[in-house]
């Protein structure tokens, strides 16, 4: 019986957006693989959001696509020296939040809790 019930039950067909919708994407798939374009997701710290907006309007950029793809041209044609010294790993200031500074003192205070350390060890706290 349950059987029956479940050959009963049909799966609802898409309605005409939807329909639209696929083949919108199934085009666009379509044109992004003969044109050789792949999705490639870049993930970064948001603490360089205000610095990459920054620049990008002082250099007339409109997305971070845009950016992406010329410092990756720009490395791909450069000489190997030009490359090792544009992929050389540069310091960014970077001031953390009462929050993080929080956090972080919290969960050193609980390391120190775990594994109390040595008799002379000083512990001074703010």
């Amino acid at each position: 019986m349950a059987e029956e019930q479940e050959m009963a039950v049909e799966e609802p067909q898409p309605t005409a957006e939807a329909i639209k919708q696929r083949r919108k994407r199934e085009k666009a798939a379509a044109k992004d693989a003969a044109l050789g374009v792949e999705k490639f997701t870049v993930e970064v710290a948001g603490v360089f959001k205000p610095d990459l907006k920054k620049v990008m309007q002082e250099h007339g950029f409109n997305n971070q696509q845009e950016i992406h793809q010329n410092l990756i041209r720009n490395l791909i044609g450069a000489d190997f020296e030009t490359q090792a010294w544009m992929l050389r790993s540069v310091t960014t200031p970077y001031e953390p939040s009462e929050k993080v500074l929080r956090q972080l003192r919290d969960a050193g205070l609980l390391y120190l809790a775990k594994h109390p350390g040595e008799n002379e060890d000083e512990i001074h706290l703010p």
